[in-house]
């Protein structure tokens, strides 16, 4: 193949389809879901997500899991008192997108943080899940459940 010469495999695709016809879908991410408690390799899932988001003009639907089984869970007669470690995420959160041009929701809930995030990403049909690479080893951290069970893409940023 000469310099001159285009390969029509490699051509785009604009003008193929016929008249009338169209893509469905479209390139790129449209809803990013972000796993965010606040930790290093959680701000890195969310520096990535965000930077990702903002190439494809996409939003964030960043999630803080409060898991039911952490040291944070107390009871008093009874009942469970949970400390609202999401409402001290909110700044944090606000500080760590401002500027980024990307529009974003933040979502707390409680249960198992692989479980809740690939729920939230199915119910809002997310295009992708990114979270952080757990300081644990694969097997047992969010991100390894996530890569087992997850029905979409998963992202594991470092």
């Amino acid at each position: 193949m000469s310099g001159g010469d285009v390969d029509p495999r490699w051509e785009p695709l604009a003008g193929r389809l016929p008249d009338g016809a169209f893509e469905i879908g479209k390139d790129g991410a449209g809803l990013l879901v972000v796993g965010f408690d606040g930790s290093g390799p959680s701000r890195n899932a969310l520096a990535y997500a965000a930077g990702l988001a903002r190439r494809d003009n996409a939003s964030l639907l960043v999630v803080f899991v409060e898991s039911l089984n952490s040291a944070s869970l107390w009871f008093f007669a009874g009942s469970p008192i949970v400390p609202d470690s999401a409402a001290d995420l909110t700044e944090d959160l606000k500080d760590e997108l401002r500027g980024s041009g990307v529009p974003w929701r933040f979502v707390s809930v409680r249960g198992d943080a692989a479980r809740e995030l690939e729920t939230l990403a199915s119910s809002y049909m997310a295009d992708a899940i990114v979270v952080g690479r757990s300081r644990r080893s694969l097997f047992g951290s969010v991100a390894g459940s996530l890569a087992k069970r997850a029905r979409r893409t998963v992202l594991i940023v470092p």
